[in-house]
């Protein structure tokens, strides 16, 4: 067999350093802080990032996800020993007294599923017969017929329950022995008062995350989960990402949102500026257009809107780089580089890294030029284009300042894509906007202030209610949590992706992405991503026509459908994957509906 074809000059690993020691960003503090407060959350992060080290990493945008990883993993053992201490409890419990815990958890489990019931969702008549089934066994038990008498009340002559009583227990005919009430007092402790110890630990922890925090990075144990550290520390900021899934625009936000845009404008190039009639066949042919030229000249001209006007005119926080995507499902087996059957043949895949079984995170810029060219393979090459994060200061004539410059709670991304194919130029325009960080997770801004009275008060307010389903169903977490942990071990221990005929590297989360809000919280915020909408398009339609026009192709049609877009707002919802087209005065624009999921 022919020797393997090498991808290794073209795609590389993204090289970065630690940031100990800096102040960390508002966004990092804020989804550090979210390991702690959303269990799901965090089990998301480990499981992205540590049970299966090996995926791609979306970008990082005012942000660090290092220190994300390392706190979700501390935040997962700190759950660990709670949910161990409630257990140890409970089984000294079950050993003192077996009835008695029977009887209690049977008492409180009805009282503790009431905060996590969606009444509203039942209706009145649902709420009321839920409500009554939820009553039944609290008021056995108040009665003083605990569970274990009833049974055997059912069938006297049925003894296979009285195993659990002890003298002077509750089976004993009062029910008031200390066995007993030692073992219910140890039920209600170990679920009451331990979940509400460990949220009111975890809010004096989190206030070394307040506002000013310095980047602190705790070196995990296990090597392994060192190199998976650095290496996505140094892959978050690289341009190329693989992504499982449907959304290759992983990280810039919800593509089914109502306030995502798509849409593409496609241009014949065989028509000469001015000529008309007969002269559009016989005529001089334009110069060719080079979507590699393109994108750097739109490169240009936005990066102008950042660079080249009057401080306060520039629009504060945008960054302008390559975003080169493909599919996670990567093959690998052998196979030819073409149907010519010319080349040897291609083993591995060009974006893997076969020594460490981990995708790339770099490309080259005479690499990003040859996938821009080759328009129809299955790497595909965006311009991206994203504002948000640094805010502007507000200063007076004198340059004396008058408001500090604030982060922005929004970001927004654009992604541009020019191909050329059979003498036809094609512009893809996809714009998308991340809604603030959950409001819940910005406490850490809140608690350095906080009084220990005022901690003990929010942990009330906040776990109170919650806080008895937390510790009954701490011994199930434990299991579930104990298995995964093992279930990591041994898949490290295990066969190397690399190994495998097909593989899928792709990023299945943006941790940024999971800690957003539903929606905008202001109507301020959804004026500011339209209006960076509107900014970044004008900009680069002008851009794409200005280009046009120096390699003297005809863009009267370019204009029209320019027009369309630019002036016919159309939405982008749920549902099945569609498109439509909207023609004014001749033109016709392609206006893409992204439909993933049945809309509301």
């Amino acid at each position: 067999m022919a020797q393997a074809a090498s991808s290794d000059p073209h795609f590389s690993h993204m090289q970065g350093a630690r940031f100990e020691g800096l102040p960390l960003q508002n966004t990092t503090r804020f989804l550090c802080a979210a390991a702690y407060l959303d269990q799901s959350f965090c089990r998301k992060v480990v499981r992205e990032f540590v049970e299966e080290d090996h995926r791609g990493v979306v970008p990082s945008f005012g942000f660090d996800v290092a220190p994300v990883i390392v706190h979700s993993l501390q935040a997962r053992r700190m759950r660990l020993i709670r949910d161990g201490i409630i257990t140890l409890v409970l089984l000294l419990a079950l050993l003192v007294h077996a009835a008695a815990v029977l009887t209690v958890v049977i008492a409180l489990a009805p009282i503790a599923a009431v905060p996590f019931i969606p009444w509203s969702r039942l209706g009145p008549l649902g709420s009321v017969a839920l409500g009554t089934v939820l009553a039944v066994p609290p008021a056995v038990v108040i009665i003083g017929l605990d569970p274990v008498s009833v049974l055997n009340a059912l069938d006297p002559g049925d003894q296979r329950y009285l195993f659990v009583y002890r003298e002077g227990g509750a089976g004993s005919g009062d029910g008031t022995g200390f066995a007993f009430w030692l073992a219910a007092t140890l039920v209600v402790a170990a679920a009451v008062l331990v979940p509400l110890g460990y949220r009111f630990v975890v809010y004096r922890m989190l206030r070394g995350l307040g506002p000013g925090a310095r980047m602190t990075m705790p070196r995990p144990v296990r090597r392994r989960v060192r190199q998976t550290l650095d290496r996505v520390t140094a892959a978050q900021r690289g341009n190329v990402i693989l992504y499982s899934g449907e959304n290759p625009f992983l990280g810039s936000g919800d593509v089914t949102a109502p306030w995502s845009r798509a849409w593409s404008i496609t241009l014949e190039l065989d028509r000469v500026a001015g000529a008309t009639g007969s002269a559009l066949r016989r005529g001089p042919v334009p110069k060719n257009v080079d979507p590699v030229g393109l994108h750097q000249y739109v490169h240009e001209r936005i990066v102008a809107m950042r660079d080249e006007i009057p401080p306060h005119e520039r629009v504060s926080g945008l960054l302008v780089d390559w975003h080169v995507v493909a599919q996670g499902e990567c093959a690998q087996a052998g196979r030819p580089v073409d149907t010519s059957g010319a080349d040897p043949y291609f083993h591995g895949h060009p974006l893997i890294d076969k020594e460490r079984s981990v995708p790339y995170s770099w490309a080259d810029g005479d690499t990003i030029s040859a996938i821009i060219q080759h328009p129809q393979a299955n790497v595909r090459c965006y311009q991206r284009v994203t504002v948000g994060a640094q805010g502007q200061a507000v200063r007076d004539r004198m340059g004396r300042p008058i408001a500090p410059a604030e982060d922005q709670d929004i970001l927004l991304s654009a992604f541009l894509h020019f191909a050329v194919e059979g003498r036809m130029l094609h512009v893809q325009f996809v714009v998308n906007a991340l809604p603030p960080i959950r409001r819940e997770f910005r406490i850490v801004d809140h608690l350095p202030a906080f009084t220990t009275g005022m901690t003990a008060l929010l942990t009330l307010r906040e776990g109170g209610t919650r806080a008895l389903g937390d510790g009954l169903v701490s011994p199930f977490r434990l299991v579930r949590a104990a298995r995964r942990i093992v279930r990591e071990r041994f898949r490290s221990a295990g066969m190397a992706p690399g190994a495998f005929l097909t593989y899928d590297y792709g990023a299945r989360i943006s941790v940024r992405e999971e800690a957003a809000e539903p929606g905008f919280r202001t109507f301020m915020q959804k004026l500011d991503a339209d209006k960076c909408t509107s900014l970044i398009e004008r900009r680069v339609n002008e851009a794409v026509l200005e280009y046009l026009q120096q390699c003297e192709v005809d863009d009267t049609a370019y204009r029209e459908q320019a027009s369309v877009v630019l002036n016919s707002p159309f939405i982008v919802s749920g549902g099945a994957a569609s498109g439509g087209r909207i023609a004014v005065g001749g033109a016709e624009a392609h206006i893409a509906r992204w439909r993933t999921r049945p809309s509301a």
